[in-house]
């Protein structure tokens, strides 16, 4: 399924990384961890978000930039259509680490944010896309993180929408907030 929208996403760093970003661009994100997999990650709509965030990293220098994105090809996880073709691709995932006697990538806790498992699946869905010659260029979903806003509540006081870019040509504009 392709998903054609323009959306602001916004991507928390150091002052120095983000004039950096301005003169040459964004680099990917490529660890383990990731929870979307490879790509450059952007708050939408949730420039405060951002601004904690970087807060939290770069306490000495944060800053936020702000992009305009067109999100094509894109897994959108808002969407339940994607959850079928992504249930058979896990079972794919699944046979092909059993086959190079491979064990699965660890889950962490959500204190810790390592998203091994998601990380590494997402990254195989994106391989097994390109083989198809439907490569992926962007992710889309919740992330629900923090704590209940209130007792038994199924609001998150961090709770916020997380993209991850792999076609940095998806990026059009973008500004120092």
């Amino acid at each position: 399924m392709d998903n054609s929208l323009i959306v602001y996403g916004y991507h928390g760093t150091s002052q120095i990384k983000a004039v950096n970003i301005l003169k040459h661009g964004f680099l990917a994100s490529d660890n383990d961890y990731d929870w979307l997999g490879t790509g450059i990650y952007f708050f939408q709509d949730a420039p405060i978000r951002a601004k904690q965030w970087a807060t939290q990293q770069h306490p000495n220098n944060p800053a936020v930039i702000c992009a305009t994105i067109q999100l094509e090809n894109c897994i959108d996880l808002f969407d339940v259509g994607w959850h079928p073709s992504l249930k058979n691709i896990y079972n794919l995932f699944i046979e092909r680490n059993r086959l190079l006697n491979r064990t699965l990538p660890q889950q962490s806790q959500r204190s810790s944010k390592a998203h091994r498992l998601d990380c590494a699946f997402l990254n195989f869905v994106h391989e097994f896309a390109v083989k198809q010659g439907q490569p992926i260029d962007s992710i889309r979903a919740t992330f629900i993180e923090g704590e209940r806003l209130f007792p038994n509540s199924a609001i998150f006081d961090l709770a916020h929408v997380q993209i991850a870019i792999r076609n940095p040509t998806l990026i059009q504009k973008c500004y120092l907030m």
